[in-house]
């Protein structure tokens, strides 16, 4: 092959690539590689009180579980922000939800696969404008306890 063909190879080769490194013509993901579901709700002073609000009202409607509250940055997150672990069978109710009453807040909701930097970095979406998230921070590897055990006791429906 000329040298001329073998850059045109490489640009074609390099223009179906993704962002994980398959090629575009790659068999795709199944969904059955997630396990779970993560949103990080982001806030700062301002806009504490829409978080602490939202929050209640997902403890009231929705079987989650309910992480910490980070006041400040922590781990691949630029933000202070807590998490709301949930399953599967959520996420078609809750993520609308949140979509129609985050407020000012913005979320990122996130599988749990097989590779934590691609879940928050690639497989991820936004309600509300995108958080800088920290990716060299995030292991490449599964998330190694997820814990899904809900710690809400919802008696609304949403």
């Amino acid at each position: 092959m000329s040298t001329l063909g073998s850059l045109k190879a490489q640009v074609v080769d390099t223009a179906f690539r993704l962002a994980d490194g398959r090629r575009m013509d790659s068999p795709p993901h199944p969904i059955d590689a997630i396990a779970s579901y993560h949103a990080h709700v982001y806030f700062d002073p301002a806009t504490r009180d829409q978080a602490e609000t939202l929050r209640q009202r997902v403890a009231e409607r929705f079987s989650v579980r309910l992480g910490r509250w980070f006041d400040t940055a922590i781990g691949p997150h630029s933000r202070p922000m807590f998490q709301i672990a949930f399953r599967k069978p959520l996420f078609p109710t809750l993520t609308p939800w949140l979509m129609l009453n985050r407020g000012d807040l913005s979320i990122l909701v996130h599988p749990n696969s097989w590779n934590q930097r691609l879940d928050h970095m690639q497989h991820a979406l936004w309600l509300g404008p995108p958080v800088h998230i920290y990716g060299e921070r995030l292991s490449e590897a599964p998330l190694d306890d997820d814990e899904q055990d809900p710690n809400t006791a919802p008696g609304l429906t949403p």
